[in-house]
């Protein structure tokens, strides 16, 4: 109940720099979310700096609070262990598999979380797309959850450049949806082939000179064919 007061607090805060036009954050897409009824999902999202965090937490509709996972490093601090813990943030240790971590997210998102996964693994500082890694799918279909890409650009300025009123632009796409095999696992082919797809969707969201690793690549969306659409690039600078 804590959390979700903290949580609220920081929502109308953040929503009322906006409405004062000091943050120029804006969003575009929502209606391809899936309803919030439905249960868990999770979020995918190229990662530039910490300050996307805030800002997706606070362009999506109140009801889809987020949940995300963060390198156990920074739950060493007494303090900072408590807020994070608060916020339903899910410490990870890096570089090796997590067991222990990927089984808290995978019950959080069958209880229904909306969790943010950064499948790039870590900050793209330039702002260019980085090639993506498996660890979404995974959880996506251990807890039988849609995966819904989203891609900003502008937050390569920081939280500097926000309060400089630079601009933000978080769009989000269609769901991916998943389906195991009989035996509720993807072989290894399978695995490559979802993540170039979810991969391709955000890569799709983003303008051209913003694609990096996926530029020019086919993406290809559930192993079907179908060409991702490339929307109009012109739409980020509005």
């Amino acid at each position: 109940m804590l959390g979700w007061f903290i949580y609220l607090l920081l929502y109308i805060w953040l929503h009322t720099m906006r409405w004062l036009g000091w943050l120029r954050w804006r969003v575009e897409g929502s209606e391809h979310l899936p309803p919030r009824e439905a249960g868990g999902l999770v979020v995918v999202m190229n990662h530039v700096h910490w300050v996307d965090i805030p800002v997706v937490a606070t362009l999506l509709p109140f009801r889809y609070r987020l949940s995300w996972l963060a390198k156990a490093e920074i739950f060493r601090n007494p303090f900072a262990r408590w807020f994070f813990q608060t916020m339903h943030v899910i410490p990870i240790k890096r570089g090796r598999r997590d067991a222990n971590a990927l089984g808290a997210a995978v019950q959080a998102l069958r209880d229904g979380a909306v969790l943010l996964v950064f499948p790039e693994g870590t900050r793209s500082r330039s702002g260019v797309l980085t090639e993506g890694r498996g660890g979404a799918i995974r959880l996506a279909i251990q807890a039988g959850v849609p995966i819904v890409p989203v891609a900003i650009v502008g937050t390569e300025h920081g939280a500097r450049g926000s309060l400089l009123r630079r601009p933000v632009h978080l769009r989000i796409g269609e769901p991916l949806l998943l389906q195991p095999n009989a035996k509720g696992s993807l072989p290894a082919t399978s695995m490559d082939q979802l993540t170039d797809a979810m991969m391709g969707r955000i890569a799709a969201l983003l303008p051209a000179e913003r694609r990096g690793y996926y530029k020019g690549r086919i993406a290809q969306s559930e192993g079907g064919g179908e060409s991702f659409a490339r929307p109009d690039s012109s739409s980020w600078s509005k």
